[in-house]
């Protein structure tokens, strides 16, 4: 039986992949801060306590698993809000936690797979692509995770370990829940987990959905910026 390990396996996303992939007879450990939302999730999985932004506990966690064959780094934050209403402490946290626990996470697992191989899934966003509008918190530090994975994907090439970016539009969850907007192409977790399970059976480094929000993110990613900022201005009016 393949071991599979979920970081922010409580809710969301992580909840949705935990419970699709006991199914598919993984045995799957889930990871986060608050154990009763863990227990919670139940369906077979395995709750492990961790929080992801400490070393040791990241050790830890590991030590209680053991080997593993697969590893979707998926917990994060989120708090929107304009910059100027962003307090330092929020930037900081949404990089420690999306960013520096996901290194933290990565770092602890490598030495393993580099010997042994394994497949390693980490967990973006198209907001990562380009800055947007009430986003100056969460959209850099999954920049960062973007570009981490990119550098990361050429150090392993001549490994053994699969790595992949996952990089999702709006998906349901208690983070989406702190939006006010209208999010387009909004999807439900288990929309989310199959897309992310078709894409972990294949070969692409890229999984990002939804497609017509990818076809958007992707052309506005590229445009130049004398249209790009006009344009991106009219979501803050």
């Amino acid at each position: 039986m393949k071991k599979v390990w979920i970081t922010g396996g409580g809710s969301g996303i992580g909840k949705a992949l935990a419970l699709r992939l006991v199914e598919e007879k993984y045995q799957v450990f889930i990871s986060g801060r608050n154990m009763e939302k863990l227990v919670s999730v139940g369906w077979g999985t395995i709750p492990v306590l961790c929080d992801i932004t400490n070393t040791k506990n990241v050790k830890n966690a590991l030590d209680e698993i053991g080997p593993i064959d697969l590893a979707i780094l998926n917990a994060g934050t989120y708090e929107p809000g304009p910059t100027i209403n962003t307090s330092i402490e929020n930037m900081y946290h949404a990089m420690e936690v999306n960013y520096f626990g996901t290194v933290n996470c990565i770092q602890a697992l490598l030495p393993y797979m580099k010997k042994h191989g394994g497949h390693l899934a980490v967990v973006a966003s198209l907001a990562g692509y380009r800055g947007l509008p009430n986003a100056s918190g969460y959209g850099p530090s999954k920049a960062a995770v973007i570009n981490l994975c990119e550098s990361m994907k050429a150090e392993l090439y001549d490994t053994q370990i699969k790595l992949q970016l996952i990089n999702p539009g709006f998906v349901k969850s208690p983070l989406t829940d702190k939006n006010s907007f209208d999010m387009p192409y909004l999807m439900e977790p288990d929309e989310a987990a199959a897309e992310i399970i078709k894409g972990l059976n294949s070969n692409a480094f890229e999984i990002a959905f939804p497609s017509p929000f990818v076809r958007q993110m992707k052309i506005l990613k590229w445009l130049p910026d004398r249209f790009y900022f006009p344009l991106i201005r009219k979501l803050v009016k």
